[in-house]
């Protein structure tokens, strides 16, 4: 997947893949703190009436709306019946994407015109826009369209619908069926033809407002500065200025409903872009392996699915982390669970730790110390390794580590072989793995050295894996 990526320089694209890495982290991030508009509508406080509303003061008013509120189009005569209307222009011209086989050319319809030698005789006439009235009015309110926040979906607009202006009819558009606007430069579908599409939001027959009073007019409310281009790519504007189809309750839930929708697509999109964007880079940081006769395309391909998959888990745990810390009680909550998890854990391991050492001092007649449990410990590996048999290198070689763990001298060592000789004969091979379990035990846990040493002296007198953690379970409990 990621070898599909490898365009250009591998040194440019590895740097592409850190930008995009990046920017889908930060995305993320922002996503989670980002301003909560849905809270800031849902704490402004309903206004019956506006003329008694004050400067800054922070409210909500419902009403009814003209349904043939009209504005003036440019290429259009007007729009009557819309709060808002977007017009896209497009340009039908040459897209030049260039790869390790060479570069493909192809004919799309784009909102810009790519810079490159085929389309360097084409101009774009049409713009695209937004249109909105001079101002809003939801029953005696008015509102200051700059800034105004929707949340209810467009709707496509038909040509059928529209009237030309003479702007539109000079500069030659053709209406269609469909649902575009046509400048044809030289036939149906040729390169350097322009199309219009246009996208309304339908005027509500009652609609909630939600925002800050002005002077005699409703205007945005700054809640929180937002700035950057992570803030402006993810629509994260700190404003509430919000003009809402339905009463206040109505109107509420769209705004939640608007607000979790946008955090949703933000969430998918940057994990999408993180893997992605890690993939590409690990593969442009390898991609000098693939001139290596067999391995180099094998290693290459390698890194790149390998590179998506920790950019897939680094923004999966930005997520997590980022939501966390957004969202205080649930951290809170979670800070309490894991607390109560891990000392519930700690309560558990010292009840173990004192059976232990309670089974110890009924066996021995006094609580050992560290290096007494280190002797007897040595003693019990030894007899479960030789036994009736001799001791092999590697054996011995184990043997070896553990004196040396313990900075035991010669002498101490050949004191504690002839201990475990002359005990050998008293218990029994499963007795002893016991006692070295127990031995083990006795400081709480059994670390990786006395598991390996376990392990190998179970093995020895034929005990396996399972049958081995079901005595170790047994002697924590017993």
């Amino acid at each position: 997947m990621a070898e599909g990526k490898k365009k250009g320089n591998p040194l440019i694209n590895g740097i592409i893949g850190l930008i995009f890495l990046g920017g889908s982290i930060g995305a993320i991030w922002k996503n989670e703190h980002r301003f909560d508009y849905y809270q800031a509508a849902k704490a402004t406080e309903p206004a019956e009436a506006v003329g008694d509303l004050t400067a800054d003061h922070l409210f909500s008013h419902t009403g009814s709306m003209d349904q043939d509120l009209t504005m003036k189009g440019s290429y259009v005569q007007s729009f009557q019946g819309f709060l808002e209307v977007s017009r896209s222009a497009e340009i039908y011209a040459w897209d030049r994407d260039q790869d390790d086989d060479g570069v493909t050319w192809s004919k799309e319809w784009m909102s810009s015109l790519e810079n490159n030698s085929r389309n360097s005789d084409f101009k774009k006439l049409l713009t695209s826009t937004k249109i909105r009235p001079k101002t809003y009015q939801v029953a005696e309110l008015k509102i200051a369209p700059k800034q105004i926040q929707f949340v209810d979906e467009k709707a496509e607009i038909p040509p059928s619908s529209l009237q030309l202006s003479k702007k539109g009819t000079d500069q030659k558009l053709v209406a269609t069926q469909g649902r575009y606007f046509y400048l044809f430069k030289g036939g149906e579908n040729e390169l350097g033809d322009e199309r219009l599409s246009y996208r309304g939001l339908p005027v509500p027959e009652t609609a909630t407002y939600f925002g800050k009073w002005g002077e005699g007019i409703a205007v945005a409310h700054q809640a929180e500065k937002k700035s950057g281009l992570i803030s402006g790519m993810i629509s994260d504007r700190g404003i509430l200025h919000h003009l809402v189809a339905g009463e206040r309750e109505t109107a509420l839930n769209s705004i939640k409903a608007h607000l979790a929708r946008l955090k949703n697509i933000v969430r998918i999109a940057g994990i999408a872009g993180a893997t992605l964007g890690s993939g590409i880079f690990f593969f442009s940081l390898t991609r000098v392996l693939i001139f290596i006769p067999l391995i180099g395309p094998f290693v290459n391909r390698l890194s790149g699915w390998l590179g998506m998959l920790l950019g897939f888990l680094l923004g999966l745990i930005t997520l997590v982390i980022a939501f966390l810390t957004s969202q205080p009680l649930i951290l809170a909550l979670f800070i309490l669970a894991l607390g109560a998890g891990l000392f519930s854990l700690w309560k558990n391991a010292k009840r173990k730790r004192a059976h232990v050492q309670t089974q110890l001092f009924k066996t021995l007649g006094h609580f050992p110390s560290q290096n007494e449990l280190g002797e007897l410990e040595f003693i019990k590996l030894w007899q479960l390794v030789a036994g009736d048999s001799e001791i092999t290198a590697s054996e011995q070689k184990m043997l070896n580590k553990w004196t040396k763990r313990h900075r035991w001298s010669s002498a101490k060592v050949v004191e504690l072989t002839q201990r475990a000789r002359e005990e050998l004969s008293k218990t029994s091979k499963r007795e002893n793995l016991e006692s070295l379990i127990q031995f083990s035990l006795a400081d709480g846990r059994i670390d990786r050295a006395e598991m390996k040493s376990l392990e190998h002296g179970a093995k020895k007198i034929g005990v396996r894996g399972p049958e081995l953690s079901t005595m170790i379970l047994q002697l924590q409990r017993d």
